[in-house]
């Protein structure tokens, strides 16, 4: 008998909860149910059911600060802070979280951001909602995220949050990615890295 792959094995087990949840608000006999646990919103009705995750990031986008991110591929770091963008060299890594993120470094680029450009990357990484979350990291997988591939950092005006991403999918269209360094996994669009990735390579 062929084995099941860790990975599609924790996936019916979600599927499956998941159909226990909606079997269970089917149950109770209304039409239109809206049932919320542990950041995934599922709404039932008597013939369908959809599932959405819940943002893992949800700020003001106003409050942001700096963005800061890193790429391990061609060790380079990119600072965005009020509408200014900053590309240099950094021999460092992501495992570190908040080393790298305090380092100066000096900038082999630098221009303003459009205010538009600027407004819609403070956007984009104020609200991070995902695609897929993974509670359970399979034994000997870590999705590319012992060693990111890349991380970025958002200052706000109270806090610092760190990013990691890992490998992409399979398909390409997504990355996975850790805050702070923390289970779980969750897998976002590919957007999310490829944004400030496009910015350091376009000069």
């Amino acid at each position: 008998m062929k084995q099941i792959h860790p990975i599609a094995y924790k996936f019916m087990i979600g599927v499956m909860a998941l159909a226990t949840i909606y079997a269970l608000l089917l149950m109770r006999g209304h039409d239109h149910h809206t049932h919320e646990v542990d950041g995934i919103l599922i709404t039932g009705h008597d013939d369908h059911m959809h599932v959405t995750y819940q943002p893992i990031l949800d700020i003001e986008s106003t409050s942001i600060q700096r963005i800061t991110a890193y790429f391990m591929a061609d060790q380079t770091v990119l600072s965005i802070y009020d509408g200014a963008l900053s590309v240099g060299s950094l021999a460092s890594d992501c495992t570190e979280m908040k080393e790298w993120a305090t380092y100066s470094f000096e900038p082999l680029f630098e221009e303003e951001l459009s205010e538009r450009e600027y407004r819609e990357l403070r956007n984009l990484y104020s609200r991070i909602t995902p695609d897929f979350r993974i509670d359970t990291l399979p034994q000997g997988e870590d999705y590319g995220l012992a060693e990111p591939h890349g991380c970025i950092a958002i200052q706000t005006e109270g806090e610092q949050i760190f990013l990691q991403f890992g490998r992409q999918s399979a398909q390409g269209f997504s990355r996975y990615l850790q805050i702070n360094r923390q289970e779980p996994v969750y897998v976002v669009s590919r957007y999310f890295y490829t944004e400030l990735e496009n910015l350091v390579n376009r000069n």
